[in-house]
């Protein structure tokens, strides 16, 4: 009976959703209205350098358009179906000045819902644009426009943009965002700037990769990809091609050009699903001066690590002969865990991803250069304690809210899948009713109506401080992203006992992505300055996927209804008397992000009821 009835109430979602959509394309809302002429600054090549915007009298309002769709693209030699902006993977890059305004026009036209999140933007006084599905808003529909409108406010420093439904962004869907400073003490330190991207790449669509991997029974690891990228170029080995696909040997790889004697910085981004990378440019040493956000005292490092979500702003001087020299992202194999069960465990992946640095006036040609030949063996980030604030900033002496997360995985016994428990609990998001919309136009300060399922963590303390340990029991490594802030890593160690004696309380590194090695604990802190639903999560996609997310509710008291604009609002699905908009039987949550309704009632799609969260 009560499968019966479960689909009952999906019919008479879907039927809702139908008839929602078909409304919102149809009607003059304000998603649709009509686009302004693009920023003049709108950079659509990754290879082209730039300088630094000028510097106005007052904040500007910058407006922008990502034009979502798919295409056929083959940024490894290898033809699949790509997930766009603006017809182009990676996506175009956006910019601005410390204090602007950005009005960023999304259309959605993939045939598919979906959100974009704005990676390391703290989204102050504006929440709902932060853009997590089920969290902070609700889908946007295919066909329609909606418009994030946020100031950046005192944040500078280099960013991304990502959808953050389901793993779109594994797809292509993602791009560059940086804020410049005009006042940055560095200005004077490098003449031009590069943006590159680094990412692991798969051939096989995400979404069939998330059904995989959130199979029951399964009994492998994460996809293994089947390329590295550097700025959407790589190079896959076409004789490993399968039989009717389209594939073209010695893909062109990326190539930045450089003029002997100018200095330039280089900001990497590790957009990645899963893999982390040591990068290095051969004979150019890289002066580090900031990280996600933080200007700090620069260090000079031959290779870094880099993962999931991290930032750095790289100076490289070209002070070498007029020649090529290897651009290396390494792919570090020993945090892609394989086994023969696991998806694409025969992949011929090339874990040394390369690209050219290229002198004007060196020949067209590949280089002969040599590595630094330094090795790396582990998945550690740069060690914190050579990460010092340019500006140096007291932590937190003591937290006000202490809280724990508990990593683990586990097989549910009922459904034979494999979930990414925080504290005993995946996360499932509801898509038809974000947690956002249910404190603030619910009026639920205390947040009662969410169930423990939503993995919620709730503080509403003025002027106080949030202390977060993260144990991780399992010996995977968790490169752990915070939306809404960024915090100050206090400690870590091996273990699942932190030892605060280990802790920095003068000077530690601060940052928005942190790596939780296997078997070990992570503290952090942060004040409480924010109100908001912000996310925190590990940003191996897959580990979303399986519910490796939390949800910090901050000053739940101080977030209003009245605050949410009205095409926030307008997208989520309609509410009856019937179905309230989603079913009675939890129809309206995705199960650990991959898909599938509570109870296991089968699969669904957006708001429809049971999200492919």
């Amino acid at each position: 009976k009560m499968r019966i009835a479960s689909i009952f109430n999906v019919i008479n979602v879907i039927v809702l959703f139908s008839l929602y959509t078909t409304i919102i394309n149809a009607a003059p809302l304000e998603t649709r209205q009509e686009q302004p002429n693009q920023d003049p600054d709108f950079n659509t090549n990754i290879f082209t350098s730039f300088t630094p915007l000028a510097a106005t009298p007052s904040p500007e309002t910058r407006d922008y358009t990502l034009r979502l769709s798919r295409a056929e693209l083959a940024p490894d030699g290898f033809s699949r179906v790509v997930w766009t902006s603006n017809g182009q993977y990676p996506g175009p890059l956006i910019r601005c000045n410390k204090g602007d305004r950005l009005v960023i026009h999304v259309q959605n036209g993939l045939n598919d819902f979906a959100t974009i999140h704005w990676h390391g933007i703290f989204q102050k006084g504006t929440t709902f644009y932060d853009g997590v599905a089920g969290q902070t808003q609700c889908l946007i529909p295919n066909g329609s426009t909606f418009v994030y409108n946020f100031t950046v406010g005192e944040q500078y420093g280099t960013y991304w943009w990502h959808s953050h439904y389901i793993a779109q962004y594994v797809d292509g869907l993602r791009g560059p965002l940086i804020i410049h400073d005009p006042n940055d003490p560095f200005l004077k330190d490098y003449d031009e700037e590069f943006v590159m991207t680094l990412s692991d790449w798969h051939h096989t669509e995400a979404e069939k990769l998330v059904e995989l991997r959130n199979s029951p029974n399964y009994g492998g690891f994460n996809p293994i990809p089947d390329a590295g990228l550097i700025s959407g170029r790589g190079r896959y080995d076409c004789s490993k091609a399968p039989p009717g696909s389209k594939c073209t040997p010695n893909n062109p790889l990326a190539v930045y050009i450089v003029e002997k004697g100018k200095r330039y910085r280089f900001r990497v981004i590790n957009t990645s699903a899963e893999a982390p990378f040591t990068f290095s440019i051969d004979n150019h040493p890289l002066r580090a001066i900031e990280v996600e956000g933080e200007n700090i005292k620069p260090i000079t490092l031959n290779t870094i690590n880099i993962a999931v979500g991290q930032r750095y702003s790289l100076i490289v001087t070209a002070d070498k002969e007029v020649n090529n020299f290897w651009i290396r992202a390494t792919i570090i194999k020993q945090c892609i865990h394989n086994n023969p069960l696991t998806i694409n465990a025969n992949s011929s992946l090339n874990y040394k991803v390369t690209g050219i640095l290229r002198y004007k006036g060196a020949p067209d040609a590949e280089p002969t250069s040599q590595d630094w030949g330094e090795k790396v063996l582990s998945c550690r980030d740069v060690d914190h304690n050579l990460l010092k604030l340019y500006q140096p900033r007291s932590p937190p002496k003591t937290a006000t809210d202490p809280f724990t997360f508990a990593i683990t995985f586990d097989t549910n016994p009922v459904d034979g899948i494999e979930y990414a428990y925080i504290n005993g609990e995946p996360f499932h998001p509801d898509l038809s009713e974000p947690t956002a919309n249910k404190i603030m136009a619910g009026g639920d300060e205390n947040a009662t109506s969410l169930d423990k399922d939503q993995n919620a963590f709730i503080y509403d303390t003025e002027n106080g401080a949030v202390e977060i340990s993260l144990l991780n029991n399992n010996s995977a490594t968790h490169p752990f992203h915070l939306h809404g802030h960024n915090f100050y890593i206090m400690g870590n160690g091996d273990g699942l006992k932190p030892d605060p004696t280990q802790f920095n309380l003068v000077d530690p590194a601060v940052r928005d992505t942190v790596t939780v090695l296997g078997n070990s604990w992570t503290v952090i802190r942060f004040n409480i300055d924010n109100p908001g639903v912000w996310a925190f999560h590990c940003h191996i996609e897959w580990h979303v996927e399986m519910g490796m997310v939390g949800q910090l509710i901050e000053r739940p008291s101080l977030l209003k209804s009245d605050q949410i604009p009205t095409q926030v609002k307008s997208i989520c699905p309609v509410e009856t008397d019937d179905n309230q908009g989603k079913s009675n039987e939890g129809e309206g949550k995705g199960k650990g992000n991959e898909g599938k309704g509570k109870g296991n009632e089968g699969k669904g799609k957006g708001n429809e009821g049971k999200g492919k969260g």
